[in-house]
């Protein structure tokens, strides 16, 4: 019997019209997906239109490396590139809109209707802390206690004078004793060396922890062990494989094993005995708590810290603070004024140091204040040449505040580190005023969003600045300090992989000379 060999399809025809039908149906697709997307933007009226988007061939992770690299240079890249104040780009399976125009950073504090801001908390609470129990979620975030822990509780203990004149006194009680470690006792006199970050770490870590969740996780082991957890955090809360978090998740379980040991109970604060009695869930308490913990050190030590490096840096800075606290100790009555611990009146008038601080935030801070979009919404610029874009549901808003603190049009010489941007000014006649920011000939009241903005305002604002004058003004009167000088090594640079969360740490540690005051 023979074959018909005419009925068979020659394999590069058969490649050839898959192809087509391929071709034909992508075509299909697409035309559908504009048609539906056009029809939605005529819905909304005339000169909307979508954010341009960033083009990325990487699964999954689309962009994300390549923003790693740099955040505030990512977004300043694409926003020119692509000539529109916000652009949308994929970074790790999410679609991400960024904000390019400083002047619209604070987009998410005036769209709040349409965006989900317990979302990404809700991330953070499960990925970082554990809180996989949908109960214990409700206790943190929805319960009569959470409401009264965030609307009252953190207010008494944070922001009254009476409370923060307890805890701050704590704290400088506490880097008093911690002093001394800096000196060889076996070399009076002599100059010792110290790697600062480390140095800050321990000292922000026990004199913050002790006043303020409980003195039984003020020990040397809980500093590493915050360490080792703090460093992987941005993983942890990209749900990253496994292996990469293994000794984050380590570390976060001893701290939740002391956390629950009785001791920690028995040393812990009012504030913490507070959140105890009103949190239903021993599981979720815990977990929370250590979400204090890190909210009460994983920013104030790398912010601590790039002020304390510029102070020692700049010999201009370092003479002029000092001599801020001298004269505030001078001020004072009794023969041994200098031991004892800064009033809050007196730590209020210390406005260089401050302005240091401030300053340090400025440039170093990292963060995203980041929200879901729950319902479609039109963002009007209401700039020149502008569009209106239509930003949809599902998108993820990734406000980085870097941008706005790095505006050439607000800050002169904007990359600079000027420890006396923010002090009061002296103006011609002769009167102190408060410092003034202005761009386009119009007074910004606010240039800057360190501690987020509305009903997310960061309850421990005035606690860290108080503690971190502290430490700088205590140093001050009993050391000299100097940086170690290398002709090889260049200042500390941002540690991007850090950033995003919060206050960016340094990519190396430098190493300082600490002395007994001459």
């Amino acid at each position: 019997m023979t074959m018909n060999t005419d009925s068979f399809i020659e394999p590069e025809a058969f490649t050839t019209g898959a192809a087509l039908v391929l071709s034909i149906l992508y075509f299909l697709v697409q035309f559908r997906r504009t048609s539906k997307i056009n029809a939605k933007l005529s819905s909304h009226g005339p000169g909307v239109v979508l954010p341009p988007h960033v083009k990325s061939y990487i699964p999954f992770l689309g962009s994300a490396i390549e923003m790693g690299k740099g955040t505030r240079a990512f977004i300043a890249k694409y926003s020119a590139r692509l000539n529109s104040p916000i652009f949308t780009a994929k970074i790790a399976g999410n679609h991400c809109l960024f904000i390019g125009d400083p002047d619209h950073v604070t987009m998410v504090y005036r769209y709040t209707k349409y965006l989900d801001d317990l979302t990404v908390q809700k991330t953070f609470t499960r990925n970082v802390l554990g809180i996989v129990d949908k109960a214990d979620e409700h206790e943190c975030f929805y319960s009569d206690g959470a409401k009264q822990i965030n609307k009252k509780l953190y207010h008494k203990y944070l922001f009254s004078d009476e409370e923060l004149t307890k805890s701050v006194g704590k704290t400088q009680k506490i880097f008093q004793d911690l002093l001394p470690n800096l000196l060889d006792e076996k070399c009076e006199g002599e100059w010792s060396k110290h790697s600062l970050f480390a140095m800050v770490r321990e000292y922000v870590f026990k004199a913050s922890v002790a006043p303020l969740i409980s003195e039984y996780i003020a020990t040397n082991q809980d500093v590493e062990a915050f360490r080792t957890f703090d460093k992987d955090i941005p993983l942890m809360f990209a749900e990253a494989p496994a292996f990469l978090t293994k000794k984050a998740t380590h570390a976060r379980e001893k701290l939740l094993e002391n956390i629950s040991n009785d001791k920690f109970m028995e040393t812990g604060s009012e504030l913490t005995s507070e959140r105890k009695a009103l949190i239903n869930s021993n599981q979720a308490f815990i977990r929370s708590t250590l979400g204090v913990l890190f909210a009460s050190v994983g920013n104030s030590t790398p912010a601590v810290f790039w002020t304390l490096y510029h102070i020692i840096a700049d010999e201009n800075a370092l003479r002029a603070i000092r001599a801020e606290v001298d004269g505030i100790v001078k001020a004072r009555s009794g023969t041994n004024a200098h031991e004892e611990p800064f009033a809050l009146e007196e730590l209020d008038k210390m406005v260089l140091t401050k302005s240091a601080f401030t300053e340090a935030l400025r440039l170093y801070h990292g963060a995203f204040t980041t929200r879901e979009v729950s319902t479609d919404f039109v963002f009007d610029p209401k700039k020149p040449g502008q569009s209106k874009y239509l930003i949809q549901k599902g998108t993820r808003i990734m406000a980085f505040a870097a941008t706005l603190h790095h505006d050439p049009d607000l800050f002169h010489d904007n990359l600079t580190y000027k420890y006396d941007r923010f002090a009061p000014k002296m103006d011609k006649d002769g009167n102190v005023k408060p410092p003034e920011f202005s761009k386009n000939g119009k007074l910004i009241s606010e240039p800057t969003r360190f501690f987020g903005g509305g009903a997310h305002l960061c309850p421990g604002r005035k606690f860290i600045s108080y503690e971190m004058q502290a430490l700088v003004a205590v140093l001050l009167i009993r050391f000299d300090m100097k940086l170690v000088a290398s002709s090889d090594e260049s200042p500390p640079q941002i540690d991007y992989s850090s950033q995003g969360v919060g206050v960016s740490h340094p990519d190396r540690d430098p190493t300082i000379m600490v002395r007994l005051r001459t």
